[in-house]
């Protein structure tokens, strides 16, 4: 019994999460500002009648990784900027240009990968768009604008707030 209760304590601090490295103010204002993003994105897609929320995913995705690792390249205004045009250019491309297949969504996704690692604008959530664009079939290019370019100016918009944030109460590691 007693090997099993070691054997139990090992296997917890095996698996028990690192502590934060952010402060409770810097976890505080980590979580405002995700959470504010999201509603956002919600909110503005729901006003303009493009509630997709498969569409919605990868901006989710990018919201976290812009507030959770605000010092990453890959969370750079300029890179995510530059990644989603790439990925929904490549996205409309293929959607237009062939039929749907399981063969043109992977045919996407590698050609949006090598592209994004070439053009070193590697930002991992926005590789699903052309995979979204391809499997929902999306023909119409005013999706391009609204929602696409939309949710791209509010994580800009998130981005530069944040920044600005990020002045007054710097993500120091504890």
């Amino acid at each position: 019994m007693n090997k099993l209760k070691i054997w139990c304590h090992k296997l917890y601090e095996a698996l028990k999460p690192p502590p934060s490295e952010f402060s409770l103010t810097q976890q505080f204002i980590i979580t405002i500002g995700t959470t504010t993003t999201i509603c956002i994105l919600s909110l503005v897609n729901h006003l303009l009648d493009k509630e997709n929320l498969l569409l919605l995913a990868p901006f989710i995705a990018s919201a976290l990784m812009i507030f959770t690792m605000p010092s990453k390249k890959m969370t750079s205004a300029s890179v995510i900027f530059q990644s989603y045009l790439l990925c929904s250019l490549i996205g409309f491309a293929f959607v237009y240009l062939f039929d749907y297949a399981q063969w043109v969504m992977i045919a996407a996704f590698v050609i949006s990968f090598f592209l994004m690692l070439v053009l070193e604008c590697l930002h991992p959530p926005a590789i699903m768009l052309p995979i979204m664009i391809i499997s929902e079939r999306l023909r119409d290019y005013t999706l391009a604008f609204d929602p696409i370019a939309i949710d791209i100016l509010i994580l800009l918009i998130a981005i530069y707030f944040f920044n600005k944030t990020l002045e007054k109460f710097p993500l120091i590691k504890k």
